[in-house]
């Protein structure tokens, strides 16, 4: 018993990869907490403008919008203030119409990098004469990635999202 792990150090792997969705599914509303928190005390800042007759700032409105969004602002009132408003939303909208370009050479990338994964593994499991059946188990794993892999790469060429 006291061997186990070292026989079956390929279980480590796996229960890593099962711990990630874990981890994150405690520390999920904890976020969602502090964003609920951020949000109230926008709420309340809103209220209070709205009782003396005033318009909010900007930062105030931005509190109760998303995180990606606020980033997306951000750059383009920097763009405005540096008086490039036009120049500096159309590098942005630049930068989006580039990132949905590449988004299908992406996909593929990961596809072959998965696909080259499991070539090895599999090559191992084929020249590899003691605990084979390692090798093998991780190839099938990677083999199932790469499926999934192509799959997402065949749907994000195909069906393009302009």
């Amino acid at each position: 018993m006291d061997r186990f792990w070292e026989d079956h150090w390929w279980l480590i792997v796996i229960l890593a990869v099962f711990a990630a969705p874990i981890v994150q599914a405690v520390l999920a509303p904890w976020g969602r907490f502090l964003q609920y928190r951020e949000r109230r005390a926008a709420i309340e800042a809103l209220k209070v403008y709205a009782a003396q007759g005033k318009e909010p700032p900007p930062e105030v409105l931005d509190a109760l919008s998303p995180r990606r969004w606020r980033r997306w602002r951000a750059g383009a009132a920097r763009a405005t203030s540096e008086g490039l408003a036009s120049a500096g939303l159309g590098q942005w909208e630049g930068q989006i119409d580039r990132w949905r370009r590449r988004e299908p050479l992406r996909r593929w990338n990961g596809a072959i990098f998965a696909a080259a994964i499991t070539a090895g593994f599999a090559y191992a499991w084929q020249h590899v004469h003691q605990n084979a059946d390692i090798y093998l188990v991780v190839a099938v794993i990677a083999g199932a990635l790469t499926v999934a892999a192509v799959l997402s790469a065949i749907i994000a060429t195909v069906w393009r999202i302009d």
